[in-house]
Order: C-alpha cells, then structure tokens, then sequence
C-alpha cells in the first residue's frame, strides 16, 4: 500500500496530530492531481494496488475529485482519510470518481468533547458526512483514537459504528507530533477495550498486515487494535510506503530522516527514475522497533485468519 498525503492543510487542530510525521518546514509545493495519477501509474507496474489518500485533511483540496479520477486510472482499491467535516457536500462525487472506501476520525460522540479534541470541531457536520458516504454507496470505516478524554466512550462509539454497519480501529495515542507532557497526560492503555473486545467478539484474529488484533463482533462489524508505538510485533508486518504531499518517499512515519526524494522524477514524468525511486525506499524499509523488550504490547495469542468467514 502507498500512503500518499495530498495536503498538510487541516481545518482542524486535533490535539494529537502528528501529521504523518511530515516536518511541515521540509515540504515545498504540493503536487497537483496529473503529477499523482502519474505516481499511480508508476506505483501499479511494480506491484502497488492500493492507495490511501490523507492528510492534513485531503477534502481542502479543490481538485480531489480531480486526483481520485486520475488515481483510479491505474489503481482500484482507493481509500481517504478524512475528518468528514466537508464530505457531505463530496461524497457522492468521490464515489463517481473511483473512490472505494472512508477512514473517517471520528473521536468522540459528545459535541463538548469533540470540539476539545478537534480544536472546534462541529460534530454534526461530521455524522452528516458519515451519512452521505453510506448514501453514496462509499464504504465506512471509523478511526477512534483513544485518549484520556473520551477512553470512557468506547463501548458507545462501538455501538454506534454498530449501528451503521461500520469497522472500527481503535488507536493508541503515540508519542508523535504532541508534546512529551501532553502525551503522558493524554496516553491511556487500551487494556479496558481489549478486555471488552475478548469478552464479546464471535471471532478474533491477526490481520496479515501489521499483525492487527481484530474482533468480529455479534453485529458483524469488525474492529482493529492499533499499537502503533513500541510494537515490534506490528513493524514486523508493515508493508507500508508513504509519500508527502511534494513528493519524497518515506520508509515509515518514526523516519522523516529517510527518505527519497522523487519530486523532479515525478514532475518530469520520468518512469523509470519514479521506479528506481520507490525501489531504493523499499530497500531502506526496516521494522523501527524490532526487540521484544521495547514492546509495550501484549497480544492475545490468536490465530492469523485475514478472510474470516
């Protein structure tokens, strides 16, 4: 999978925001929508099937129906990270232009909350877009970061995505982007959720990618774990590249050190300097944490099952 960030731009202030672990300073122009669908073009011949589109919050983009059009071009399976607060008035011109499915962040139920973590965020606006993607026939999945703020509402953000039929990850805060003391204050174990999770889920396995626990639940939803920090476990299979929104490769979100910068093969439309681009990215990859011992995960011991029936 390419993780591809469009924009660093963001109509909201989440407390915990790490921007991909983009240094916004680094960052020159953005690359417009022919220079991706190029990239897509490229990404394809050596084996890429999936794009994600992110941010920032990719929806400012004035051309993202553009860059959707284009990426679908040459790559099916194309997903957006989104804090919905504009998809209401897009979702069913994305779904027109090849998009497949929404992460949509969606950290609280509970407007006092919401507004807090998100920096004035209106949650109204954000179920509206919810409910325009499942109109448009877009396939949802929420993205609930947990936090001390609102850790209290797992078992009702569950139930909600419940409610519309919609997979949940659940995410641990890592230390990435807030400051050392903002995380000691906002870091919560996920121990309560994963013993509820245990407790209620039908079925349980780790996903082939990143080696992800995941709940199937009585109302047939599935819901993920993310450990994303002191997780060897989960490094060990990540077979993610990213690339920021002027066009540097990056290995993994902890190395902003090391990267490739592809930004004149792109603009150049040169294929094979493109090529050789993301196979020197590939060579770099490497689990950042690899020890046990820096492990701040305890996983269930469960089967690896990625098409549960």
């Amino acid at each position: 999978m390419l993780r591809v960030s469009v924009t660093l731009r963001c109509n909201h202030a989440c407390i915990f925001c790490h921007r991909e672990g983009i240094p916004a300073h680094l960052v020159s122009k953005e690359l417009n929508a022919g220079d991706l669908g190029f990239v897509a073009e490229v990404a394809s011949t050596l084996g890429i099937t999936a794009f994600k589109i992110t941010g920032g919050e990719p929806l400012l983009r004035d051309d993202i129906t553009e860059i959707i059009s284009g990426v679908s071009r040459h790559i099916k399976d194309i997903s957006l990270v989104t804090n919905a607060s504009r998809l209401a008035g897009l979702a069913h011109k994305l779904a027109e232009a090849g998009l497949s499915r929404v992460n949509v962040s969606l950290h609280s139920l509970r407007e006092d909350v919401f507004r807090e973590i998100t920096g004035g965020g209106d949650l109204k606006s954000v179920l509206q877009g919810i409910s325009a993607a499942l109109d448009a026939g877009l396939k949802v999945k929420l993205n609930y970061l947990t936090l001390a703020l609102n850790i209290n509402e797992f078992k009702d953000i569950i139930g909600y995505a419940s409610s519309i039929g919609a997979d949940l990850n659940i995410i641990e805060l890592i230390p990435l982007g807030a400051s050392l003391k903002t995380y000691k204050e906002l870091h919560t174990a996920l121990d309560p959720v994963e013993e509820y999770l245990r407790e209620h889920a039908v079925k349980a396995w780790l996903t082939n990618f990143q080696n992800r626990p995941t709940y199937l639940l009585p109302t047939g939803i599935k819901v993920y774990v993310i450990k994303g920090y002191g997780n060897p476990q989960l490094c060990a299979k990540c077979t993610r590249l990213r690339m920021t929104p002027d066009g540097k490769i990056q290995t993994c979100i902890y190395r902003p050190d090391q990267t490739i910068n592809a930004r004149n093969a792109i603009l150049n439309r040169n294929t094979e300097a493109l090529r050789e681009a993301f196979k020197q990215a590939t060579m770099l990859r490497e689990p950042y944490f690899k020890e046990p011992k820096t492990s701040s995960q305890t996983l269930v011991p469960l089967p690896h099952n990625p098409s549960p029936k």
